[in-house]
C-alpha cells in the first residue's frame, strides 16, 4: 500500500509543479512577449502566452516528477537504514 501512496505523491507533486510552471511561464510571457517568442526559434503564430504556458507546464511536470522522486528516494533510504540498524541492534543484544 505504501508503494501506491508514494506513486500518488509523485503524480500530485508533478501536477502541482506543472501548474506552477504554467503560471510562471504565463507571467513571463505577459511581461516580456519578445523573450518568449525568441525561445521557440520560430515565429509564434498564436498567442505567445498560450505557447509559453504549454512549455512551462511541460518543463514543470518533468522537474516536479524528478524532485518528488528524489525526495521519496531519500525517504526510502532512511527507512531502509532504520531497518538495518534495528536488525543490527537486535543481533548485538542477543
Amino acid at each position: 500500500m505504501s508503494f501506491l501512496r508514494f506513486f500518488v505523491y509523485i503524480v500530485c507533486g508533478a501536477l502541482a509543479s506543472s501548474v506552477i510552471g504554467g503560471i510562471f511561464a504565463c507571467v513571463v510571457a505577459f511581461v516580456s512577449p519578445e523573450f518568449v517568442s525568441s525561445l521557440f526559434g520560430r515565429e509564434v503564430s498564436g498567442s505567445s502566452v498560450r505557447d509559453a504556458a504549454g512549455v512551462g507546464m511541460i518543463c514543470g511536470i518533468f522537474l516536479g516528477t524528478a524532485a518528488m522522486a528524489f525526495s521519496l528516494l531519500l525517504v526510502t533510504l532512511i527507512h531502509i537504514a532504520r531497518v538495518i540498524k534495528k536488525k543490527s541492534d537486535e543481533e548485538n543484544l542477543s
